[in-house]
Formats: C-alpha cells, structure tokens, sequence
C-alpha cells in the first residue's frame, strides 16, 4: 500500500473519530441511538417532562399526580425531566410525597435523560420531544398538548415558514395517544400540521387534566405557599410575550411593568394584582431583579388560578382553563389588528367570553365594573364557550386519561379516528428546483386520486424561495412531512454511512444488516408511525434519499429514473463529473426496489442496456411509466397575458420598449403592485424557441451552430432559448463567436414558459438524451409544430406524432428549421387528456401495483 492510499484510509476511519471527540451535540446523540440498540425497554417506567423540562407543571403535572396517588402504580418509576434541578417544585413534590421513593428527577438532555428516553415504557409529554427522539414499539408516547388555541398554529399561521412546524408534526407523528381538551382543539391541530388522513394515533376527547388542579387545589395551601394576602380579592394579569428573547429589552419589561400599577391603582386596595409571564421571559425578569413583581416560573398556573377572582389575559389559552371557574374574564390586546395581520386567529374576538380591550385605559375601566353585571353581559359568549370548549372540563379529566392509557380504556371513551383507509403513497420529489423533475411532480399531484390515495411528499426543511414557490404549486390535497436535523449515529454507523456514500451498497467491507438498522431508524425519526405503503424516489438523484427509501421496510419501493442515467453519470460540466459519485451509489441500490420506473419507452430501453446487469430479474422490475401533463393549466397559462395587467403591455423607461406582462402581484399589506414582464418576440420574424436547462445534455451549442447556418441563407429567422444553468457562459461564448448576439436571445429562467412559446412559431429540442422531454408535450399542447432530435426520450415523444424527429447532428437539426420555414411541418394535434388517461393507468399499474 502507497503512503497516499494509507493517509486516504488513516482520514477516512480517523475523520469520524475526531467529529466524535470534538462535537458534543453529536456524542450526545451517539450515547442516545447506541441505547436504543443495544437496551431494552424498562416495564413500569414512565418519563414526564412538560415545556422541554422547563417546567413542572401543567397537563403532565396533573396527570403524576393522579398516577401517583393511585395504589396500582406503587411498582413504577416516575422520572422527571427538567433544566433546573434546584426548580423549587421539586421540594414541594418531595413534601407532598415524602413516603414515595419511586420519584426522580433528572437533568434534561444529560446521558440520564437520554437513557430514559430511550427505555422507559411510557412517555409524557405536552410540547414535543427533541428532533433526534425516536418512540420504540414497545414504548407509549403520550402526547397532552398544553391547551385550546385562540391563535394560530402550524400551517393555519399567516406568514409561516411552510417547514416551521416540523418538529410538532413530526412529534404527533410518533404519539400514540393524543390527549384533547375538546374536538376544536383536535381538530385544529392535526389538520393544522398536515396529518389529517395519515395521523397513526389515538385521539381521545378527555378535557383538559391540568384544569383538574384549578377546580380541585386547596387555595389555602397556595395562598400560604406564596404568602400572598387573604384579606384581598385577587388579580392575574397574564399576558403573551410574543417577542423572542434576544429581542427581548428591559424597556419591554418596564412597559410591562407600568400596565401592572396601572391596573393596580384602578382597583384599589381591595385587589392585590399579579403578574403570570410566559415561561422563556420569566429570566430575564430574574436576571433584571424584577422577579419580586412576578409570579415564580416554578408555580403552576392551574393551581394558582384556584385563588384568582378575575384573570386578564390577551390570546393566551389560560382563559380556557379559567372558564370553568365562571369568575370574569377580561381581554386585553392592543395590538390586535397587528397581530390577526401577522399570525391571525381561529376564533372571532368579538364573541370572546369577557370585554375586549385595546388600550390601558379602556381596560382600567372595564375592571372597575360590578363582577355580577360583567358576568351576566357577557353570559351569553360565557355559556357559549363553556359548551364547545369546556365540556369535559369537570375534575375527572387527568382520571379518564389514567383509565384510558394504563387501564385499557373500561369506560370505553370514544377514540376520534385522523386516519384514513387509503393506501399511503409516500414520495421524495428531488428537492423541487426549477426543473423537469419538479413539473412532473406537481403534474402527478393534480391527478393522483385521491379518493383511494393519500399522498405524502418528503423533503428537507431548507426552504429558499425557488422551493417554496414549486411547493405552493403542488396540490393541495398532498402532505408534506420534513426530514432535518443531523442523522442520529455513533462512530460505527458514521464508517457505515460513509462507507455506503464513497463505495456503495456493494463494498465488501460493508456490514449491510446493521446499515438498513441504522437506516431504518434514521426513517422512523422521519416518519414515526406513519403506516406507508409504497415509496417513492421520484427524485432519483440524491443518493441520501435512494438509500433511505431502499433500506426500509415499506412493503413497495419504486425509483424514478429521469433520463438516460449512464449518460447523465458521464456527464461533465467544466471537465468535471455533476453525477457520478451520487449515482454510483444509487445504482447499487437499485436491486432493492420493486420497480424501476424510466419515463419513456425508449430512455426505459437504453437504462435496461445499461443498468440491467445490476438488478436481478431486471426484465421484470424496470418498466416505464410517461409523465402527467397539466393540459389545462398549460393551455390557461399561454393566454395568461390577457388577463394581467388587463391584457396591456408595460413601457421601459430605459429603452421605451414595450414589455408583455407574465407577472403581477399585489402586495396585500402595502398595497404595493409588481409587474414583471418581457419583450415579446417580433412579429415580422420567425421566431424559433426552446426551453431548456442549460447544461451538456441539452446540446443548446449545436442547436446554436445549426441555427447560424439557417440564419445565413434566411435573415428572417430569431432563437430564443428559456432556462438558466452552468453552461450560460459557455453559450453566450458561442453566440458572440458566431456574431448571433441580435439573433439568439438567452431569457434565463421564465416562471411561465408556455406564454412565451406561445408567442413564437415553432419549438425545437436538441437534447443529446431526454427522459422523456416534458416541455415537447407543453408545446404540442398549444398547437405548436416542434422539431426534436431522434434521441431516446425524445424518440418515444414525437414518435406517432405531427412532430419532426432529425438526427443529432448540426446538419439535421438545422434542416429541420429550413423544413419548417418551407411548411413542412404542421401544428401538433395532441391529445393530452387521453395521454394522461394513459399514464395515470400505468402509474397505478406499475407503481402502485393495483
């Protein structure tokens, strides 16, 4: 072995070592996936943890108390998970319980906690769980979200990240059990993060446990334990913090303040107020020396509120639990226009359950009213809500809970059902960039059926625009579930999977069973209990997904093959290789699919050339399946300029030419309209068009040298070619070096190619391979006369067609523009409806297998 090969292997096992050493996260998350696989899960253990073990409190607190109250779990261990390991809950729990040795409480994220994760039989939580959890089968997860919502959640929030609840949906994903105050909240929350249809879990409608504690504290013992005065009426003021906490300043806290004496001087000596925060500000009043006007952190707010006379609040879900006392309630948001504009609510503020006020002042006011003639003003809204969202809130909630979990359900509660009988089809569509394989996966979402389908697509959470945009265009019937957050591993598992990622699935050195353990977990952290019945690589070139997808154990696995694949692993760009290290991998793990899927007949014929030898009983598995084409969206988006900007066109300023409107957006905030738009092709002209990436395969510098030579005997002739990519400076070289600059136009990426195709005589694509040439079916759907190269792909396309199929070479494809220019050529007559009849048959047939 030379000295460079045994640095090469010396880095390769050492790099894995060191990332071990140096990165705490990860070590963190190595002690936690190495007990998942090598201990058992522990009967009779239960961890608890509430706000990411920020606090003591709340629904999980409720429930402890009514397990450890009862007889029946004398034999179990009760684990707290919390930050503080001096949180002063601690010692009342002790006192309360001083006989009870069962009782721990546990540093959270410590090699501790994370063992307990991984081991104990039952798992409560009211928020969600780190992204690197993973709920064994053998392991209960209990999820007792922390109240009804007024505001906004998940995808229901305007202005969202469409990845910005991944870690709830990911959550609810892996629950068995989700425990609701009432069917809104239910309701809202599952459809609000996308998992209605495909939600594993047992939902049942208990009420709220922590509103046990309010109905049922002693308040002598919370008067007593916060020394607070019994000869006073008393106040809570609870407010949301809606800032984050770096935003957070002490001039915040001062206002907040000055709210607090305000209301205090309205009320006279006969109240004393208190103020409640939000559990993340409540530091920052400690570190400020203000936690002397402040409730403690530690104190749960349910208890607390057994000894309040009147609450005000703002969107908070505390008014909820306060309800069932039928003490009055008053609503304080002054920014309320702002904040329905920024995140919006479910519930109109109008029928709130007390009076709604925006300024100090008003609010002031409202308190000083008699609490009789408050109640009965507002008795209708009070009764109102206390039917719909209150119901179960009777003391007995934390007990139904208790009997439904541990006691197989004796009362037989109703368990609400968000899971649909269809088959699961769950897919990854490549990332969604501007390209052939994103239109091909939003036109399969809009004519999937859906009334024997729910259908799921995966992706990372990276959400630049380009992305966000092509996601907004998929159907609005499919889920979409994120994969983020770093892989869960050890050092044995990191050498596995950079073993898998440099040689492939076929490396003798490589142990394959424990690579589809490690892989199987990474997609159960994804997925949870997500019941999938067929996978689907539609993306096809990110080794990552192929070999999570390939690993699984989904009944049905399906990989799309775009496009000629050994072609696309030779290619290069600026002499170096775009795919084939990705695809060295991919390849060898093509055996482990059930089908592989090419998009045309004649691409289907090279990749069994090809790639058969790699995949036994190939004949059998690879088949092809055409692409779906959104017919009626194409045929509207080539008129689209009729309709904006009322069909006019717009004047530059810089040249006085005159642009056709593909663009216009209102933004409905300002007010502020944005027109975009380009120069139409001239009329005078015969105008040529192709659409295409700019990359190697499409062979845009022969089309540019066959176009040259028509351009020499017809001067009447223009190109224009759609699309961004690599090779653009290449390209632009190669017009320049023909002297083709006011003849061939490079417009880069257009949002809407059809208009523009539209707009110009014939469609020509002289790709050197095609999966299939989705943009030739575009064109001949709005009776455009196209030209293609007789290539795989695009031979199966123009095939039995009005279009013209020429050889791969200069000479030919410019003599099919001279035969087009002489009327050779007729628009195509296409029928798209009974094309995608067609495919749509053999999607079912050969991916679905139906």
């Amino acid at each position: 072995m030379d000295l460079r090969k045994f640095k090469e292997i010396t880095k390769f096992y050492i790099g894995p070592l060191k990332e071990q050493l140096q990165n705490k996260n990860l070590r963190m998350k190595s002690h936690y996936v190495n007990t998942l696989e090598n201990k058992p899960v522990k009967k009779n253990t239960v961890l608890l943890e509430a706000y990411h073990g920020v606090s003591i409190t709340g629904n999980v607190y409720a429930l402890f108390n009514e397990l450890i109250k009862d007889e029946k779990f004398t034999s179990y261990s009760f684990y707290w998970a919390t930050t503080d390991l001096k949180n002063p809950m601690i010692k009342k729990i002790k006192d309360e319980y001083p006989n009870q040795t069962n009782i721990h409480f546990i540093q959270y994220e410590s090699k501790k906690y994370l063992e307990l994760l991984a081991t104990c039989e039952y798992l409560i939580n009211d928020t969600s769980f780190m992204p690197y959890f993973i709920k064994r089968d053998q392991q209960v997860y209990i999820n007792t979200w922390h109240g009804t919502p007024l505001k906004t959640l998940g995808l229901d929030i305007k202005n969202a990240n469409l990845s910005d609840h991944k870690n709830i949906q990911r959550n609810f994903m892996h629950t068995d059990y989700m425990i609701m105050p009432n069917r809104f909240t239910a309701d809202r929350l599952i459809k609000g993060h996308d998992l209605d249809g495909i939600l594993n879990s047992k939902v049942y409608i208990t009420g709220n446990p922590r509103v046990d504690l309010t109905l049922s504290t002693k308040k002598d013992k919370i008067f007593e334990m916060l020394n607070l005065p019994t000869d006073k009426k008393l106040v809570l003021y609870a407010p949301t913090w809606k800032k984050s906490l770096k935003d957070t300043t002490e001039e915040d806290i001062l206002k907040l303040l000055d709210e607090l004496k305000k209301i205090q001087n309205a009320l006279g000596s006969e109240y004393k107020v208190l103020l409640k925060t939000h559990y993340f500000i409540y530091d920052y009043f400690v570190e400020h020396h203000y936690d002397d006007k402040i409730i403690p952190n530690w104190v749960d707010t349910n208890e607390l509120l057994s000894c309040i006379d009147k609450l005000i609040t703002d969107y908070s879900s505390i008014f909820f639990d306060f309800l069932p006392t039928k003490r009055p309630i008053h609503f304080y948001i002054p920014d309320k226009v702002a904040y329905e504009n920024t995140r919006g609510f479910y519930l109109d503020l109008e029928t709130l359950p007390g009076e709604l006020c925006t300024t100090i002042e008003s609010l002031c006011g409202s308190l000083k009213k008699d609490d009789v003639t408050y109640n009965e003003e507002f008795s209708r809204y009070y009764n109102d809500y206390l039917a719909r969202f209150c119901k179960n809130d009777d003391q007995q909630s934390a007990r139904r809970v208790i009997d439904i979990v541990f006691h197989n359900n004796p009362k037989r509660e109703k368990t609400i059902s968000y899971l649909s009988d269809k088959k699961k089809l769950l897919f990854y569509c490549g990332g969604f960039y501007n390209n052939g394989i994103t239109n091909s996966a939003i036109n399969l979402s809009k004519h999937i059926d859906y009334d024997k389908y729910e259908v799921i697509f995966m992706d990372t959470d990276k959400m630049k625009e380009e992305k966000a945009n092509n996601i907004k265009r998929v159907d609005s019937r499919v889920h979409f579930i994120y994969k983020f957050s770093a892989v869960n591993r050890g050092y044995s598992n990191t050498v596995r999977q950079n073993l898998l990622y440099r040689q492939g699935a076929d490396s003798k050195y490589l142990n394959k069973e424990k690579l589809k353990k490690h892989l199987n977990n990474e997609f159960k952290r994804v997925t949870g209990k997500l019941p999938v019945d067929i996978l689907i690589d539609f993306g096809g070139y990110n080794k990552m997904f192929t070999a999570l997808f390939a690993m699984s154990d989904v009944p049905r696995k399906v990989v799309y093959l775009h496009n000629v694949m050994m072609e696309e692993y030779n290619k290069k760009i600026r002499n170096k290789y775009k795919h084939k290290w990705n695809l060295k991998v991919s390849f060898s793990l093509y055996k482990y699919y059930d089908k592989i899927i090419s998009v045309s007949k004649s691409a289907d014929d090279q990749n069994k050339i090809d790639l058969g030898h790699l995949i036994p009983n190939y004949e059998e598995k690879m088949d092809y399946v055409n692409n779906s084409i959104d017919g009626d969206a194409i045929i509207k988006s080539a008129h689209v300029n009729n309709s904006f900007n009322n069909g006019k066109t717009i004047i530059s300023s810089s040249d006085g030419n005159e642009r056709i409107v593909f663009f216009e957006d209102t933004n409905e905030s300002t007010g502020v309209l944005t027109l975009k738009g380009f120069l139409p092709p001239k009329e005078n002209k015969i105008n040529f068009v192709n659409a295409a990436r700019l990359s190697p395969e499409k062979n845009h510098i022969s089309l540019i040298e066959a176009f040259a030579k028509l351009a020499d005997q017809n001067e009447n002739c223009e190109l224009y070619i759609l699309g961004h990519g690599p090779i653009r400076n290449e390209i632009e070289q190669k017009i320049s070096e023909l002297d083709m600059q006011d003849k061939i136009h490079l417009l880069g990426h257009v949002s809407n190619p059809a208009m523009f195709i539209n707009l110009c005589d014939c469609f020509i694509l002289s790709s050197n391979y095609e999966g299939q040439g989705l943009v030739l079916l575009e064109a001949m759907i709005i009776n455009k006369p196209v030209i293609g190269t007789d290539v795989p792909g695009i031979h199966s396309v123009l095939t039995g067609t009005e279009g013209l199929l020429v050889n791969n070479s200069i000479d030919d494809i410019s003599q099919g523009m001279t035969d087009f220019i002489n009327g050779k050529i007729k628009p195509a007559n296409f029928d798209y409806k009974a094309y995608n009849e067609e495919a749509m048959n053999d999607f079912y047939l050969k991916v679905c297998g139906e």
